[in-house]
């Protein structure tokens, strides 16, 4: 009996639980989330922008769409949390958008950013008229925006002095918003000068600074720089100038940009330059300062403008004004640039033959600088002569006999020279190759004792200097010629 109680007893537990349980599952209510349009949170919130790689992707968004039933998107974009200023990305039929490096910092320069780093970047999808949630990237950009020249003026002119040679003669301003932004890296400007109308296609540096916002040149300076583009002594003409702003990031990219030119007018004044004679174990002379030491050539219409075309060994050298003294030297620290040691200072760095050969080196000097390029020269096809001589009444008379031969260089055979050479002024000469009429090098014009003759029919070269004695050094790769007064 007891146990017939018990089992009823434990049957009606169970049944209490079973009402129970169905009480709990009726109050029980499944909801489905409200159909929307969510643009999914970024994983990563920073973004590096890398001048280096324009086209490669700067973000990706995505989103669902449960909503619109859109089929196009259009990405919104604003530099401020409640997007009042908006700045559309573009329009996609996909739920996701990539955009490059380049389009994105475009579209935050665009949208009015003050600074460069930590730009705070809002972003939204519109599909139909219905907006998504407002995502965030801080976003690192760089700088679009080119300096912009304040001084001088359009036009405006300057003319040099020898007698204020050492003063200031031009100052060159500018403005970059760079400089007053988070950017936080260094800014090399370079101020640059060129012909006007020639593109900027050999600029001469009229001075460097980093992080600043003015060069200036002194009269001397400036007129080298003058004469070095082409402007004729003692005759306006117009310059162009330009200011290049450069900065390298992290990466190692280098972000160039390049303000307007502007043109002005400089009068330079009359103004010699030295010759510079070779030295290094590149070059025949070694590195005796005075063992008949190869000389650069001269541009008949550049006074600072060198150039040579020829041998070199592998090896260094540098480049002397006076035969016999170490100083003022030139050279190279950077490879690029020339520099100067005029006395008592430090001495530059060689100019550096990897492989022996021919090269063709043009070197301009600018003040206590300039620039240099060197290029390799195929003398494969180049005609070898015998001989080499100079004849003419300024030299002796025209016969054969009347001939002062050169000396051809040791390592170059289309180097050749003649030491203490007496030249009569008011009379002519010629040069020509192996004793004979059949290949003779003319006149070009040149006002100078140097310059560039060539091989054919025309004019004698007329000996204008002073009667006396003189080097000659000539080169029949590009006829180039030098008359040095002893």
């Amino acid at each position: 009996m007891n146990l017939y109680i018990k089992k009823l007893g434990v049957l009606f537990l169970s049944l209490a639980f079973v009402f129970i349980a169905c009480e709990t599952e009726e109050s029980i209510q499944i909801t489905s989330p409200e159909p929307a349009l969510v643009l999914q949170e970024p994983g990563i919130s920073n973004v590096f922008l890398n001048f280096g790689t324009p086209t490669n992707a700067a973000l990706t968004i995505s989103w669902n769409d449960d909503l619109t039933g859109s089929s196009t998107y259009d990405i919104e974009m604003s530099l401020d949390p409640e997007l009042t200023t908006i700045v559309d990305l573009g329009s996609v039929s996909a739920k996701s958008y990539t955009i490059n490096v380049e389009d994105l910092n475009a579209a935050i320069r665009s949208a009015g950013a003050t600074n460069y780093t930590d730009v705070a970047v809002y972003l939204r999808v519109n599909g139909s008229g219905t907006y998504s949630n407002v995502i965030q990237y801080l976003v690192t950009t760089y700088p679009t925006e080119a300096p912009v020249i304040t001084s001088p003026s359009v036009n405006d002119a300057f003319v040099l002095s020898l007698s204020t040679s050492n003063e200031t003669a031009i100052t060159v301003e500018w403005t970059d918003l760079a400089l007053s932004s988070t950017l936080g890296v260094d800014i090399n400007y370079t101020v640059e000068a060129t012909l006007e109308g020639t593109d900027f296609a050999v600029p001469v540096s009229l001075g460097s600074i980093t992080n600043g916002t003015m060069v200036s040149s002194t009269h001397a300076d400036l007129n080298a720089v003058a004469i070095g583009i082409g402007l004729a002594p003692e005759i306006s003409g117009n310059m162009d100038i330009r200011v290049v702003a450069k900065n390298t990031n992290s990466n190692g990219n280098i972000l160039e940009r390049v303000s307007e030119v502007l043109t002005i007018s400089v009068t330079p004044y009359l103004a010699s330059f030295p010759n510079l004679y070779m030295v290094g174990d590149a070059t025949t002379p070694g590195w005796d300062n005075n063992n008949n030491n190869t000389p650069m050539f001269r541009n008949q219409d550049v006074p600072n403008s060198y150039v040579f075309t020829g041998y070199f060994k592998a090896g260094a050298f540098k480049l002397l004004e006076t035969k016999g003294q170490w100083q003022p030297q030139w050279g190279t620290n950077d490879g690029s640039s020339l520099a100067v040691n005029l006395g008592g200072g430090s001495d530059p760095g060689t100019f550096n033959v990897a492989s022996a050969g021919y090269y063709t080196y043009n070197m301009t000097t600018v003040g206590e600088s300039g620039s240099f390029t060197v290029t390799p020269y195929d003398a494969t096809s180049a005609a070898t002569y015998t001989t080499m001589g100079l004849i003419g009444q300024a030299i002796g008379g025209w016969g054969d006999g009347d001939e002062v031969n050169f000396t051809q260089d040791p390592n170059n055979p289309h180097l050749w020279y003649s030491l203490a050479v007496n030249f009569t002024n008011g009379e002519e000469f010629l040069i020509r190759a192996n004793d004979m009429w059949t290949n003779v090098w003319r006149y070009t014009g040149s006002t100078e004792l140097y310059g560039k003759a060539f091989l054919g029919d025309g004019n004698n070269f007329p000996f204008t200097a002073p009667s006396g004695s003189y080097d000659v050094w000539f080169n029949d790769l590009d006829g180039s010629y030098l008359i040095i007064p002893n």
